[in-house]
């Protein structure tokens, strides 16, 4: 048996081909789902229109390593959510993408959480930042 670079070589491209079709349909079809529930985020089970949050809760600005960024106070925000003591547990973020991070009371008491569905803390690195979230779990 002999192996034929040229007949194979075309196989392998076609290959490649279809994989990376199949890689940008399924992006698309995250990115779809994703853009349709914008407005909302699930706090403990249950979803809630982020709307409702900046009519109810007043702003507040603080000061981060990026400068100021401006929101309703995370604390404030999980407790018109109903969660029952809130000081009590750790929270979970997670972002449209995947990432998640988790904090405790004590950063929650001083975090914010922006329009654009973003959270900051005054005194944790950027890498606790999540940006465009979906989702708070209660620990």
């Amino acid at each position: 048996m002999t192996y034929n670079k040229g007949k194979t070589l075309p196989f392998f491209a076609m290959a490649v081909l279809i994989i990376g079709i199949s890689a940008s349909l399924y992006v698309h079809a995250q990115q779809s789902t994703i853009e349709n529930d914008i407005d909302s985020v699930i706090i403990n089970g249950i979803e809630f229109q982020t709307k409702d949050f900046f009519n109810k809760i007043s702003i507040k600005t603080i000061e981060t390593n990026d400068g100021e960024k401006t929101g309703i106070p995370l604390d404030e925000m999980l407790q018109y959510a109903g969660i029952s003591c809130i000081s009590c547990h750790e929270y979970t973020f997670k972002a449209s993408d995947g990432y998640q991070q988790s904090v405790t009371w004590e950063h929650i008491s001083k975090g914010v959480f922006t329009d654009e569905k973003s959270i900051f803390f005054p005194d944790l690195a950027r890498t606790f930042w999540v940006i465009n979230i979906i989702e708070v779990k209660v620990n």
